[in-house]
């Protein structure tokens, strides 16, 4: 199997779990990554607009705390839910795929529009028994 993730011959018992995890988790990868870029870039635009702006710290009535804290909070969701993709691709640690999934679904950003139907389908999947028995502890 090509791809990201482990590459197990057909013949591991796991092969067929990692077939049916491969693409939601993929899916989920791309919701994480596209959340952090995306959070980046406007954490750009807003330091450049604070820094273009006649009063220090004010974008469009939010304070300084009001606008960093959300924008930290899209970026902890966003590397939780990378590091839940890169766990289901190497079927490890069961529980941090879960909290990656959730956490794709919490983004404040327009991923979340891919991000509710990404953790639906990761769930679905991880709520396999088969798929369930592969992860590794």
């Amino acid at each position: 199997m090509s791809g990201p993730g482990l590459n197990l011959p057909k013949s591991d018992p796991r092969y067929h779990a990692l077939s049916l995890v491969r693409a939601p988790a993929f899916l989920l990868l791309c919701v994480g990554s596209l959340n952090l870029i995306l959070c980046v870039i406007l954490l750009g635009m807003a330091g450049f607009k604070v820094l273009t702006d006649d009063q220090p710290f004010s974008m469009m009535g939010f304070t300084a705390a009001e606008f960093l804290l959300p924008a930290a909070a899209a970026i902890v969701c966003g590397v939780l839910s990378v590091w839940g993709a890169m766990s289901a691709l190497s079927l490890r640690s069961y529980g941090l795929v879960i909290v990656g999934a959730i956490t794709a679904s919490f983004c404040l950003s327009p991923t979340v529009c891919v991000g509710i139907p990404a953790t639906c389908w990761t769930l679905f999947i991880l709520s396999n028994p088969e798929v369930k028995k592969a992860f590794l502890p």
